[in-house]
C-alpha cells in the first residue's frame, strides 16, 4: 500500500506519470483573471513612462553605435537568401550575408518565402520592419505571460507589462536578437500568445505550428500539447506545421525537396563556419564539445543527459499545465528546447523573458526578500552590459561598447574554450547552468506537490480556480 507521505523520487515520478495518463479534468489557467496590481492607473502611468524611457535609451544607443548595433548581419543572410528563393536548391547550396565569411541559410523553405515576400522593402526597410516586429513581439510576450498568471486585461496589466518590457529589453539575448536581426522574439511571441489562449479556442495551436514551420525547434511544443491532453490544439498545431511544408512545396518545389531530403547536412553547415563548441553555443552539446571536443563521447553524453532532463522536464511541465500553471509549463518546455538543441546561441535564449516574468510574479506575491534577490540576480546575470571586450574576455579600450553578457568574460573562439579554468568553465556555461538550475527547481516543486487533482464532481473542476502557483505559493501542500 502506498504511503501518502512517501516522497521518494521514484514514487513521486510514478505518481506524476499516473496523473498524466488518467482522464482527470484539466484546471484552466487564470480562469478568473482576478489579479490586478494596486492602484492600476498609477501603475499604468509609471509603466508607460518607464517603457518610453527604456525604449528611448535603446534608440539613442543604437543610433550612436549604429555601426555595431544596427548591422543586422543575420538578417542580411535571410535577405540575400530570399533572392535565391525561386532558384531551386541554390538557396541551400550558396552562402550569404555581409559577413567576411558568408553563412548558409538553414531555415525551412517557409521562412525563405516570408523573406521573399518582404523583398520589396529592401534591406534598409527590412531592418526597420524587423526591429519593429521584434519590439512588438517582446511586449506581446510579457503581456501574454502576465495573462497566464491570471492578471485581467486593463490598465494594471498594461502597466506591469510595460514595466517588465522596460526591464527585459536589456537582457542580453533580447539585445543580440535586435542587433543580429534575428527572428527569435517573433517565434517566442507566436508560441506564448498561442499557448496563452483559452483551451476552448478552436484555432489554438496555429501559432505553435507556424513557429515550427519557420524554425523546427518549436515543434517540441506540439509534444507538449499532446502530453497535456490538448489533442485538438496539438492536431491544429501539427496541421499548421504540415501546412507550412505544403506552402513551401508549392512556392519553391525544388528547394523544398532539397531541404527536407538534406536536412541533417544543411543543419551541419553551421558547424563548418561556427564551431558547436564555441562559447556562444549555450546548449548541452555545446558544453560537452567544449569539454571533450568533437567526437562520439560528447554526442553520447549529450543524448543521455537530454533524455534524462527532457523526460523529467516534460513530465513536470505537463503536470504544471494540468494543475493550471500554464506559464510554468511553457517556461520549462522552452528551456528544454534550448538544452536539447545541438545549437542554442546566446540570442536564442529569449526564453529568459517569460522566465523573468515568472520570477517577478513570485517576488510580487510573496513577502520574502529571497525572491527579490533571486529575480535581481537573474536579471544581473542575463543582462546586456555595455563593455569593450576582446576574445580573451578582457576589457579592451580599442573595442566599441557592445551589449555583452557576463558569460562573455570567459575566453572564446580559436579553441580557447578547451583551456578554461574551473571558474571560466562555470562562467562560460553560465546560461546553460542557470537554465538547468531553474528548471530543476521548478521540476522538484511541481513533482513533490501531492495535492490531489480535482475530480469531475468537485467544484474546482467547474470554476477552474487554479491551485496555488508552485513558484509563488508560500508552501506546497501535501
Amino acid at each position: 500500500m502506498e504511503s501518502p507521505t512517501d516522497m521518494s523520487f521514484p514514487h513521486v515520478l510514478v505518481t506524476s506519470c499516473r496523473e498524466l495518463l488518467t482522464l482527470a479534468p484539466r484546471v484552466p489557467f487564470g480562469h478568473e483573471r482576478s489579479r490586478e496590481p494596486r492602484r492600476p492607473g498609477r501603475v499604468a502611468l509609471v509603466g508607460g513612462l518607464l517603457l518610453v524611457l527604456s525604449l528611448g535609451l535603446w534608440v539613442m544607443w543604437t543610433h550612436l553605435g549604429r555601426r555595431d548595433m544596427w548591422h543586422m548581419l543575420d538578417l542580411s543572410v535571410y535577405h540575400e537568401a530570399a533572392h535565391a528563393f525561386r532558384d531551386g536548391d541554390q538557396i541551400y547550396t550558396v552562402n550569404y550575408g555581409k559577413w567576411t565569411d558568408k553563412l548558409p541559410f538553414i531555415y525551412p523553405p517557409f521562412s525563405g518565402l516570408l523573406f521573399y515576400i518582404l523583398l520589396p522593402l529592401g534591406f534598409a526597410g527590412l531592418k526597420w520592419f524587423m526591429a519593429a516586429v521584434n519590439l512588438l513581439s517582446l511586449f506581446a510576450v510579457v503581456w501574454s505571460a502576465w495573462g497566464m498568471l491570471g492578471y485581467r486585461r486593463g490598465l494594471g496589466r498594461f502597466g506591469i507589462s510595460a514595466t517588465t518590457f522596460a526591464v527585459v529589453l536589456w537582457l542580453e539575448p533580447v539585445e543580440w536578437t535586435l542587433v543580429w536581426g534575428q527572428i527569435n522574439l517573433l517565434l517566442l511571441a507566436l508560441i506564448v500568445l498561442d499557448l496563452g489562449l483559452p483551451d476552448s479556442r478552436r484555432y489554438k495551436g496555429i501559432g505553435v505550428g507556424i513557429a515550427a514551420g519557420l524554425k523546427l525547434t518549436p515543434a517540441i511544443f506540439i509534444v507538449y500539447l499532446l502530453i497535456t491532453r490538448r489533442f485538438r490544439a496539438a492536431a491544429v498545431a501539427g496541421s499548421a506545421f504540415l501546412g507550412t511544408i505544403l506552402v513551401g512545396l508549392v512556392a519553391a518545389p525544388s528547394a523544398s525537396v532539397y531541404y527536407w531530403s538534406h536536412l541533417v547536412s544543411i543543419s551541419g553547415k553551421v558547424n563548418d563556419k561556427l564551431s558547436v563548441g564555441t562559447l556562444n553555443n549555450q546548449s548541452v552539446q555545446g558544453m560537452f564539445t567544449r569539454m571533450l571536443g568533437d567526437g562520439g563521447a560528447a554526442s553520447v553524453l549529450w543524448l543521455l543527459l537530454c533524455l534524462l532532463v527532457g523526460t523529467l522536464g516534460l513530465v513536470a511541465a505537463a503536470r504544471a499545465s494540468l494543475r493550471g500553471h500554464e506559464l510554468v509549463g511553457v517556461v520549462i518546455t522552452g528551456g528544454l528546447s534550448l538544452f536539447v538543441s545541438p545549437i542554442s546561441w546566446s540570442h536564442h535564449w529569449v526564453w529568459v523573458v517569460p522566465a523573468f516574468v515568472l520570477l517577478a510574479h513570485a517576488a510580487l506575491t510573496l513577502a520574502r526578500p529571497l525572491w527579490w534577490w533571486l529575480t535581481g540576480t537573474f536579471f544581473v546575470f542575463f543582462a546586456a552590459w555595455p563593455m569593450r571586450l576582446n576574445v580573451y574576455g578582457d576589457w579592451d579600450g580599442s573595442r566599441t561598447l557592445q551589449p555583452w553578457g557576463l558569460i562573455w568574460l570567459a575566453p572564446r573562439d580559436g579553441s580557447r574554450e578547451r583551456h578554461w579554468t574551473p571558474i571560466e568553465f562555470v562562467l562560460g556555461n553560465g546560461y546553460l547552468f542557470a537554465g538547468i538550475a531553474l528548471t530543476l527547481i521548478l521540476v522538484w516543486r511541481i513533482l513533490r506537490d501531492r495535492t490531489p487533482l480535482p475530480t469531475l464532481t468537485e467544484p474546482l473542476a467547474e470554476t477552474g480556480t487554479p491551485d496555488p502557483d508552485p513558484v509563488s505559493s508560500g508552501s506546497v501542500r501535501h
